[in-house]
């Protein structure tokens, strides 16, 4: 099944939302629920930046590494 990115990028928006609030509320020490729903609502954008920061940081490093590897072997 194919998914434009648009929608791609909007079920892992939500998706990332539910786990949050459901963190919130049944972890350890849990919130209530208007409390939950509001502070996932603020987390839920940090979480997502920093897996971006994450991910782009790593192919930052392997493409240094690929180019380091290509210098040292010519």
């Amino acid at each position: 099944m194919y998914l434009s990115k648009p929608v791609k990028a909007l079920l892992l928006g939500v998706g990332v939302y539910a786990l949050l609030v459901l963190m919130f509320r049944y972890g350890r020490g849990g919130m209530t629920w208007d409390k939950s729903l509001l502070v996932a609502v603020v987390a839920a954008p940090v979480a997502l930046f920093w897996a971006w920061v994450r991910d782009h940081w790593n192919d930052r490093a392997r493409e240094a590494g690929a180019r380091w590897r290509r210098k040292r072997q010519n």
